[in-house]
């Protein structure tokens, strides 16, 4: 019995270590014959616009092309129903910056509409990941928003998505305008630049703000506490309202939302992003308390989030006292 288990025991090593050969075998196989990724450099030109269009079976034709200086190229295409894609890629710093977006004219019938969602954007949204790089984890986060959009619908109500990928910040848009035209619009952009992003868009979304007379009170969580009881009254007196907040604090007890209050779901806002089963949960806390909000999706880490960054935050009211924070900049003193 001892030597028959031996030798069975000889006869599976050697199983085991063909099998690993074999295994190791194929794995080089697939890497030596694997055709290299073409790198573009930026600002694109436009033969390899063209080119990759041609490859994705992409039907856009280049209208114009503005040049903005030697790191910035701007491109407009369009294709036979009038649907138009920009596409910007630069350099700032030494670094990738990338940017795309697609207009779909009112004239369009709901078939074309679909049509394209469901046909075309995929191919479409490849295009980031060929032409800025890190392709596998683009297509994958670029897939998931487009399998949202297409399974909520979302694409009549809204959708804007925040996602960190690898060392990038995706961030994409798809809304319908007043004039029932279909503006989708995508940024990749590396962490090197991203806190400086933000700080522009918040900057921007206080121009914004200013121009549309929307008053922005510089806060803390305890002065908005006494706001909230100063307008505790029933729902019945007053309509619906919100009221806007930049507080300077840090969010914790960060988790995923499990359960989205009728209110925040039912309330219109061009100031909150619409896919509010995205949110999540966490505290507001600055040097005078705590407040429970409700955080928009972003593709800051928890501990990022951490650290203290003026935050952007919209008190809503309607039977209960809700808050909304979209991440802003670091704080700074300035």
């Amino acid at each position: 019995m001892g030597k028959y288990l031996s030798r069975l025991n000889k006869k599976t090593y050697w199983i085991f270590f063909a099998a690993c050969v074999f295994l190791i075998c194929i794995v080089l196989f697939i890497f030596n014959n694997q055709e290299p990724v073409k790198e573009y450099q930026f600002p694109l030109q436009t033969e390899d616009v063209e080119s990759v269009l041609t490859e994705q079976s992409i039907e856009c034709y280049i209208t114009d092309k503005g040049v903005v200086d030697e790191s910035r190229n701007i491109y407009t295409l369009k294709n036979n129903e009038n649907i138009t894609m920009g596409i910007d890629a630069w350099i700032k710093d030494n670094h990738k910056i990338f940017s795309m977006s697609w207009f779909l004219p009112s004239n369009l019938t709901n078939d074309q509409v679909n049509d394209f969602f469901s046909n075309e954007l995929s191919k479409h949204l490849e295009l980031p990941g060929i032409f800025y790089g890190n392709k596998r984890k683009l297509d994958k986060a670029l897939n998931e928003v487009l399998s949202y959009s297409l399974n909520e619908n979302n694409y009549e109500n809204g959708v804007y998505w925040d996602k960190r990928v690898g060392n990038d910040h995706l961030r994409i848009k798809i809304s319908t305008n007043n004039y029932q035209n279909h503006v989708i619009s995508l940024l990749v952009i590396p962490d090197e630049e991203y806190e400086n992003y933000l700080k522009t868009s918040d900057n921007f979304w206080k121009e914004a703000a200013s121009g549309e007379n929307l008053e922005i009170i510089e806060s803390t969580v305890a002065e908005i506490n006494e706001t909230a009881k100063e307008y505790a009254v029933p729902v019945n007196d007053m309509d619906t309202f919100s009221k806007h907040f930049v507080v300077s604090g840090k969010l914790e007890d960060i988790k995923e939302n499990k359960k989205v209050p009728e209110p925040l779901i039912n309330v219109k806002s061009n100031y909150l992003k619409p896919n509010k089963d995205k949110y999540m949960n966490a505290r507001l806390v600055d040097e005078t308390g705590s407040i429970d909000v409700f955080v928009e999706m972003t593709s800051l880490e928890n501990k990022e989030l951490n650290i203290k960054r003026s935050h952007n935050v919209v008190m809503l009211y309607n039977n209960e006292f809700i808050y909304v924070v979209r991440p802003g900049a670091l704080y700074s003193e300035e």
